[in-house]
């Protein structure tokens, strides 16, 4: 591992000189010792290029810092030129002569060692030789072997035919760090100074990975330019940063610029946290891209989705055209990409390839790519005067090994440059690329199973209302009303200032709501659909009529003809069937002296006109149900409650239970199921209260009441906030408000009166 203490051939705000750790205790050239070093005891070997004072800048420092604890020789190696010049600091006026200074073990504090070039040497296990340099001044630079891996560092040089000889007779050079100070304009500056340009590298030809430093650092953007636009950067030849760290004897040269590099690392934990907290897909999408950019400084990229055998642009972004497209907004209507044509894969398109192959695509200039189909990007910067350049393409893979998208990003920006994407970006893309597969995926997962969830519930719903002919779309309103109210009351800042709901709980008051009936699964349909008192399997009136048939024919077999009494005695009969009256004392004694006064012969045995569970049932006084039947209806309530309880619900699901089985509850606790009274409610139970109520007192397609008007229904609700039955605050909100007109679409014209 090489780190890169200094990059500059200049100094500027943390901008600093040449320097190289080639080992813990070896450098070359002192250009930033003393602040790109911890601990700088460690040093005992410093390896000097020249004499030129950016080169040795830290090295009197080196050896003054912690003296006391130093324990081992300073070695300072050079060429003869460079040794007699650094004496001349070491000379007691400009410096202290530490070389007649001794350690306090007793060693030499330091120790001049001439080198000479071309003859080789040993620091350890690393093999040194000095290598020609053209320069102002006496130069050398150094090829480093170890393990027969090399690499070379020119030190500041002009172009020179010694340098491409070293570079051809190299066996195993793993990379070249060459010197690049200033840009092609400035050539004769550079040829005055003994300096390399871009233009001067692109004419040396070389064929071995590159690493750029030196650069006078006001140039350093347009230099980087530059050797883009030779197509000199490219993932083998890299740009040196201040803190840059590179494998260079391992298999593949790998660059990290060590801080930034554990920056993004670190940025890319935090993302990793922040995105699994992301439920909203268009969000999501939105933070992935917006970090992708951030992290490999594109100035646009874009996201796709894999949909069948297409991949469907989700997100656009270019900062310079200030163009946002997809996620939170509204849906990208460009064509998709299609993965294969005439059923073989679509190889001319990069986003394609990518996704198929699961492969990174490093694109240094797409005008010069021969490989891929760019017409569609040449196309936009034709309509928009931009000017697509280097690009890099990022596959999203899922945990089934499935290609789920692709991450696609343009133009790295160096200031007012576009420049290729490196290695680190590669590395860094895509492993955000992995943790957005990962959240994407779960995020995908989430929205299916709560699809699922909601399907099933409305599959659920519909089966409830279909159980009765009756109440077939009660389940259905009383969801829409509830969402209505719910959604006013976030907004509302009157009755409730204090209360927002977000999806999450407007979510659980519709599945509530859906949901408020399911316990009537269990009810007797024959129950449920009583239209009348008598219902059963058909109406029992009808068979009444019949006996009453037979009443008529034993009257005319004893010359009896007026059946007025009769007639009468059956309509009394009829009415009270209905259920729609309220039946007084003196109606329920009518109908038992209609049931003692007629009677006839079944099987020689003397009966009544009504049979005892006939009459019980005429005189039930409200409505068409005994209080048997009720008992059983209302035992809904209480099935809703058991079935949802014994459902693991999900934690953004938790109140479901509770709000879909109180809507029969009442403040005064005399609801049902559980009798709960006002403080064991909630706002969202008694919201459904309230919409359960409201539904049916509106519905039009009772058989057993008439629909009744708005003014009757308001008059009815009013007695029950009196009775505290219903909340009033809600009450007061939802009338005078006026919430109710949103509900308008499923009320009858006739009823609405008011």
């Amino acid at each position: 591992m090489i780190e890169v203490l200094g990059s500059y051939g200049n100094r500027g705000k943390n901008k600093f000189t040449t320097s190289f750790l080639i080992k813990d205790n070896i450098v070359i050239d002192a250009g930033n010792l003393t602040n790109g070093i911890e601990n700088i005891v460690n040093i005992e070997h410093i390896l000097l290029t020249h004499s030129h004072f950016d080169h040795i800048v830290d090295i009197p420092f080196v050896i003054d810092t912690d003296f006391i604890k130093r324990d081992k020789t300073l070695k300072i190696y050079g060429l003869k030129e460079t040794i007699i010049a650094l004496k001349d600091i070491f000379n007691n006026k400009i410096w202290p002569d530490f070389s007649k200074i001794n350690l306090l073990n007793g060693k030499k504090a330091i120790e001049f060692i001439e080198i000479e070039k071309y003859k080789s040497f040993y620091i350890e296990d690393i093999l040194i030789e000095p290598i020609h340099a053209e320069h102002t001044i006496p130069t050398i630079g150094f090829k480093i072997t170890k393990n027969n891996n090399s690499i070379i560092i020119t030190g500041d040089t002009y172009k020179n035919d010694r340098l491409l000889e070293d570079i051809k007779n190299t066996t195993n050079l793993k990379a070249l760090f060459i010197e690049c100070s200033f840009p092609s304009n400035l050539e004769s500056l550079a040829k005055e100074t003994k300096h390399l340009t871009p233009k001067l590298i692109y004419d040396m030809n070389i064929n071995v990975p590159m690493f750029f430093y030196h650069f006078k650092y006001e140039y350093k953007s347009q230099i980087i330019a530059e050797l883009s636009s030779f197509e000199i950067l490219t993932k083998a030849n890299q740009i040196l940063e201040d803190g840059s760290c590179i494998n260079v004897f391992d298999s593949r040269c790998v660059i990290h610029k060590k801080d930034l590099y554990n920056d993004k690392l670190k940025k890319l934990a935090k993302i990793g946290l922040d995105l699994s907290k992301q439920t909203n897909i268009d969000y999501l999408l939105d933070d992935i891209l917006n970090v992708a950019m951030l992290l490999t400084n594109a100035d646009a990229g874009s996201i796709y989705l894999k949909q069948d055998n297409k991949l469907c642009f989700q997100i656009v972004k270019n900062k310079t055209l200030n163009i946002y497209m997809g996620g939170k907004f509204d849906k990208i209507k460009w064509e998709p990409l299609e993965l294969y044509i005439d059923n073989k894969p679509n190889k001319k398109m990069v986003a394609v390839l990518s996704a198929l192959e699961q492969k990174i695509y490093n694109i240094p200039d797409i005008y010069k790519d021969t490989q891929f189909d760019f017409s569609g990007a040449k196309k936009f910067d034709k309509q928009t005067g931009y000017l697509s350049k280097s690009m890099i393409v990022i596959p999203l893979v899922d945990y089934q090994n499935e290609t789920i998208g692709i991450l696609q990003l343009l133009n790295k920006k160096d200031k007012d440059f576009v420049i290729p994407f490196n290695e680190e970006d590669e590395e860094i893309s895509l492993s955000l690329a992995s943790e957005a597969a990962v959240y994407i995926t779960k995020n995908k997962l989430i929205q299916d199973l709560e699809n699922f969830i909601e399907s099933f519930i409305r599959v659920i719903a519909n089966a409830v209302d279909e159980k009765s002919k009756y109440t077939g779309h009660h389940v259905k309103k009383v969801a829409i009303l509830a969402e209505i109210i719910s959604k006013e009351i976030s907004k509302d800042k009157d009755f409730f200032p204090d209360v927002t709901y977000d999806e999450r709980m407007l979510k659980q008051i519709k599945i509530a709501a859906l949901l408020h009936d399911i316990g009537k699964i269990t009810t007797n349909p024959t129950i449920m659909d009583k239209a009348t008192k008598l219902q059963a399997v058909v109406d029992r009136i009808e068979i009444i009529k019949e006996r009453f048939e037979i009443i008529k024919r034993d009257l005319l077999l004893k010359g009896i003809n007026d059946f007025s009494e009769l007639k009468k005695d059956f309509e009394i009969l009829k009415l009270a069937n209905i259920g729609s009256e309220f039946m007084s004392d003196e109606k329920i004694k009518q109908i038992e002296q209609i049931a003692k006064k007629y009677t006839y012969y079944l099987d020689d045995k003397k009966v009544n006109i009504l049979r005892d569970d006939e009459l019980e049932m005429l005189k039930i006084q409200k409505g068409t149900l005994s209080k048997e039947e009720r008992e059983h209806i209302q035992r809904h309530a209480l099935m809703t409650y058991e079935m949802l309880n014994a459902l693991p619900f999900p934690k953004e699901y938790s109140e479901v239970t509770h709000i879909a089985s109180n809507h029969h509850e009442k403040l005064n606790g005399k609801g049902y199921a559980r009798k709960l009274s006002e403080k064991d409610l909630s706002l969202e139970d008694k919201l459904l209260v309230i919409c359960d109520i409201f539904e049916a007192l509106t519905a039009s397609d009772r058989p057993y009441k008439e629909a009744k008007k708005l003014s009757e229904v308001f008059k009815i609700m009013e007695y029950m906030v009196k009775d505290k039955e219903i909340d009033e605050k809600l009450y007061r909100f939802f009338k005078e408000k006026e919430i109710w007109k949103k509900y308008l679409d499923y009320i009858s014209p006739e009823q609405i009166d008011i």
